[in-house]
Parts: C-alpha cells; sequence; structure tokens
C-alpha cells in the first residue's frame, strides 16, 4: 500500500517521529543475517512490480516526507557543506533534476506535476506547497544550486558519481544524514578511496 504524508514529526528536541505499523511492514525485511551492521548494498535500481512496496517506483515517497524534508532544510542551514558539487557536475545535477522530475509526477501525478515548454519547465510539489518556473539547463533561473533544489525535495541522501580514468568519483552529493563520514571530506574522492577511508574510520 502507498502511505499518504503525515504531518512534520521531529528528529530533534521533543523527537516525536515514529512509524506506524503500515510502514514497518513495508521494510523490505529479512536482514540477509540475524544482525544488523552498515554496508554497501549495491545493485541496478530497477522499479518492480511489487504493488505498494518501497521498490515499486523509482522513488519511494512515504509518509515520512514532509518530515524528511523539514529535517533536511534544518540541516543544510545549520551545516552548508552537506550538499557540494564540483563546478564540473553542473550538467550532470540537471540530469538528476531531469529524472526525478519525470519521475515523481509519472508516479505520483497526486503530489506533482511537470509542464514543459521547450526549454521552459513548470514544476509543482503539492507536498511541499512550491511552484517554480525555470528554464531548463539554466542554474541561474532556480532559487538555489540544482542539487540543493532537488535535493530538498526528495527523500534519502544523494552522491552522485563521475566517471574517469576507469573509476567512479564522488564529485557531487547532499548527505544530510551520513553515518560516519563527511561530505566535506570525501567529495571528489574515488569510489575506493571513499569506502576504504570510511572502513578505517569505522573501526
Amino acid at each position: 500500500m502507498r502511505l499518504a504524508p503525515k504531518p512534520v514529526q521531529t528528529f530533534r528536541d521533543d523527537f516525536t517521529y515514529c512509524n506506524s505499523k503500515e510502514a514497518i511492514a513495508r521494510f523490505p525485511f529479512p536482514f540477509p543475517e540475524d544482525e544488523y551492521r552498515y554496508s554497501v548494498n549495491i545493485e541496478p535500481h530497477q522499479p518492480k512490480d511489487d504493488l505498494g512496496s518501497v521498490f515499486e517506483y523509482f522513488y519511494d515517497i512515504d509518509e515520512h516526507y514532509l518530515s524528511e524534508m523539514a529535517e533536511r532544510e534544518m540541516v543544510m542551514k545549520e551545516r552548508p557543506a552537506s550538499c557540494l558539487m564540483l563546478p564540473h557536475m553542473d550538467l550532470a545535477c540537471w540530469d538528476l533534476i531531469d529524472v526525478t522530475m519525470h519521475s515523481l509526477s509519472k508516479d505520483y501525478p497526486d503530489y506533482f506535476s511537470l509542464e514543459k515548454q521547450g526549454d521552459q519547465w513548470f514544476w509543482h510539489n503539492r507536498l511541499l506547497n512550491r511552484k517554480d518556473h525555470f528554464t531548463f539547463g539554466d542554474s541561474s533561473t532556480l532559487p538555489e544550486p540544482p542539487l540543493a533544489y532537488i535535493g530538498k525535495q526528495v527523500q534519502g541522501d544523494l552522491a552522485l558519481m563521475d566517471q574517469r580514468e576507469n573509476n567512479l568519483f564522488m564529485d557531487a552529493g547532499l548527505i544530510t544524514c551520513p553515518a560516519d563520514w563527511s561530505l566535506a571530506f570525501d567529495v571528489g574522492m574515488s569510489f575506493a578511496q571513499w569506502h576504504e577511508l570510511c572502513a578505517i574510520c569505522s573501526q
């Protein structure tokens, strides 16, 4: 089942965040082992014909959408370095906007809509009560840098990888809930460097 976003809950101070029984039922159990530990479970992301599951759509918008977007906004104000983009990644961030807006408007038409007239795009995010008109590909027409703009409208952290030297490099990211690592330190590192340091720091 699809879960409608609940009113904003907090992740700090009074900490009112909690999962409904329906949200717990959607969690992708079971764990592969009878314990939990940090892992990097990388696989191609393909929507699955599993109606109501977290895998049904490219993005999962669940009951915590409003809460997570409010928390992300606060974290980014407190730590501007939680969103970083090397200059050559501007086009990749516009690719992310393209994929995200088309996916959300297709999968959640009651929440999001996208209208296009050539390179003039009109975006309506009803959940966050925002309407934006911009020129696609022109970052000066957005209210903030492209990665920050779209990253404040989707759940989950984002790391964008560039491919060069027969390797992948994390050259842009919006990371507001890291576990034992820092985007400001790791941005520009290769995939191997990034995870080798994470493994060392977690020991």
